[in-house]
Formats: C-alpha cells, structure tokens, sequence
C-alpha cells in the first residue's frame, strides 16, 4: 500500500527478495509511520532477517522499493546512515575488550559522544554493572545479548531494524527490551523487529506474518 506524498515513516513497495533461486516473499507491502513497531513473524526460512537486511541496505532485493520519510531510500546516503540502527543476529563486539569497552567503541562508531557517566548509567540499567570490566568473551550469551540493549539504551537513531533481540534474554531483560521500544517509539521512532517470542511492551505491534505472504 503506497501512502501519501512526504509520508514521514518507513514504506516498502511491491518489494520481492529471495535466497539464491528461491524466492522467500513478492509483492510485499507495508507502510509504518511514526511511534509505530512492526513484529516480523514467519518459520525459519520466511525472509525475516532478508527483510531486515533489505531495509537496512545490507542485502539486494529482487524487486520493489523502499521508502524512507518520503523518499527512497539509498544505502550510501550518509543521512539513511545516520538514521539507521540494525542489530542482527552477530553481535559485532570484540572478544578481547570489556564490556565497557566495546560500548565506547560502539557508541563512537554510532556517531555519539561518549559520555562516560551516560555509559556506566545504561551499563547498570541493563544490569551489567558488575560485569562492565569483563572481556566480552567471558560473558554468558544473556549478557552478551544485555550489551547489545545497553546500544539500544545509548541510540537516538529513529529506525530500529531488529532480529531477535529477545535471544538468550531471561525475563527481566525481556522487560528491559520492551521499555526500551516502548521509549524510542514515545520519542517518535518506530522499529521492525523479528521475534519469536512476544514483547511485553505497552504498545501492541502491528504484525507482518512473512510465513502468510509467501509467494
């Protein structure tokens, strides 16, 4: 569904992509305005995380068009970059360096200024506090993943593109992941997120059922 002139949101359009020969998803549509989320659902091989990769310029799609904020979006414009956070399923920290370590450097890849004080805040709300001067390689996988909230904390990016963020998360991080959301969509962002698990968040998603629009 196209939305009107200058519509200030995501808009995917007629977009088809596929894995080698075979195609996950055609004729896709969707339109998420502002202070919206979208859940991706779908078995393993639907296309979720292609889509993900698709909006965020990591990945060719066959076909269609996708629109950022009224107009197309170009994954080598430094603007579509800067609005940008995606998180796959590879988390992209360093083994070698502390938790708080690889924050500062993430933060500053982000383009943020490293506010110490703002990194230890948002280190503790994910409750990794007492695990900040850990290398990341002595982490278990919760912790790892609660790294990757404290991101989330840190972003002021308006697009969150997100594949499964609940991974490895017990409930109490479930619940730092969806007030997190809940917070980036009062502030006017809006995000798409894969899961396989629901998020207690405030505000009900809407649902693209990539297992329902296979071609």
């Amino acid at each position: 569904m196209s939305g009107p002139p200058g519509f200030d949101g995501l808009e995917i359009r007629a977009l088809a992509c596929a894995a080698g020969y075979r195609t996950l998803f055609a004729a896709l549509d969707l339109r998420v305005p502002r202070s919206r989320w979208v859940t991706l659902l779908g078995p393993n091989g639907s296309g979720k995380s292609t889509l993900l990769r698709a909006v965020a310029g990591l990945a060719r799609p066959v076909d269609g068009e996708i629109r950022w904020r009224g107009a197309v979006r170009r994954p080598d414009s430094p603007g579509w970059r800067t609005d940008c956070l995606y998180q796959g399923h590879t988390s992209g920290w360093k083994d070698s360096l502390e938790a708080r370590e690889n924050l500062v450097l993430q933060a500053a890849l982000d383009g943020l200024e490293v506010d110490p004080a703002r990194i230890d805040a948002q280190l503790a709300r994910v409750g990794l506090e007492r695990q900040a001067q850990l290398p990341f390689v002595r982490l278990s996988a919760g912790q790892r993943r609660r790294l990757s909230l404290a991101r989330l904390a840190l972003s002021d990016r308006p697009l969150w593109l997100l594949d499964e963020p609940g991974t490895a998360l017990d409930t109490a991080g479930l619940h730092t992941l969806a007030g997190l959301l809940d917070e980036h969509l009062q502030r006017g962002g809006l995000a798409l997120v894969a899961t396989h698990q629901p998020l207690p968040c405030a505000q009900p998603p809407l649902v693209l059922d990539l297992g329902a629009a296979r071609p």
